[in-house]
């Protein structure tokens, strides 16, 4: 997906700017407050910044878990700080990133802030978080459900009473690596324990393993229906039978991933 674009004598000046320049911005913005910039502008310093150190969203999520990266380390104290200011006054650009960003943009927001953080940031029934987990691309959606962690995951809960994992089970373009991530947070007796907040419906484990058998057979879901109402309870789902060996759901999960990958 790409950022939504701004004027572009803004895009000028953002051009001129070198990355030391770009991140001045948030630092200047945590000092003297970010009243002073406006936010789309600034978002578009965040996404000419990162574009500038990397190729794609895969390409920063990959180079910013080594030991080495091309991120400053002056620079991302900075942008964390700003982040985790920005979330306390209600997430305001955030919530413009997330919304109005490219693919790097939400990445480096991935890599960047806190879970805890986006958590806490609250708008129209929804949570940042929530809203990440649906605008994130597909590529760096694994690196997104490692980084938010199985606490927050299951639970950090919308207005409708959807923890997030539900959000993502919910999304139409589900892959194996997905499920590997979720499979690395949770053993199977922790996700049969996850469900909506009233406690109705499918608990995680049951719809987990129905995503796993649809995607045995589908490289990946072209639509999926699982809370496609979400304003209606979740449906009665078929039962899972007893399975044997390893506590991780689907324990077959990654061998089949190696297998499609040969």
């Amino acid at each position: 997906m790409f950022r939504t674009p701004i004027p572009n004598e803004d895009l000028a000046r953002l051009e001129s700017l070198t990355t030391d320049e770009l991140a001045g911005l948030f630092t200047f913005c945590l000092k003297g407050g970010s009243r002073a910039v406006d936010y789309s502008l600034l978002a578009g310093a965040w996404g000419a910044f990162f574009s500038r150190l990397f190729l794609t969203g895969q390409d920063l999520i990959d180079r910013m878990q080594e030991d080495k990266h091309p991120l400053a380390e002056s620079h991302e104290r900075v942008l964390r700080e700003f982040i985790r200011e920005d979330c306390r006054k209600g997430g305001p650009f955030v919530l413009n990133v997330i919304r109005n960003g490219g693919t790097i943009d939400r990445a480096a927001l991935i890599m960047i802030a806190e879970p805890g953080d986006l958590a806490r940031v609250g708008i129209n029934g929804s949570t940042a978080i929530h809203l990440l987990a649906v605008a994130c691309d597909r590529a760096v959606r694994p690196a997104f459900i490692r980084r938010t962690g199985s606490t927050l995951l299951s639970t950090v809960y919308d207005a409708r009473g959807l923890p997030v994992l539900y959000t993502i089970f919910g999304l139409g373009d589900l892959s194996m690596a997905d499920l590997v991530a979720v499979e690395s947070l949770f053993s199977k007796e922790e996700l049969k324990k996850v469900m909506c907040r009233n406690r109705t419906g499918r608990d995680a484990l049951t719809v987990f393993s129905e995503i796993y058998r649809s995607l045995q057979s589908h490289e990946s879901l072209d639509r999926h229906p699982f809370f496609r109402n979400h304003g209606r309870k979740a449906r009665d789902g078929m039962r899972m039978g007893s399975s044997q060996g390893s506590n991780r759901p689907e324990s077959d999960v990654r061998a089949s991933t190696r297998h499609e990958k040969k």
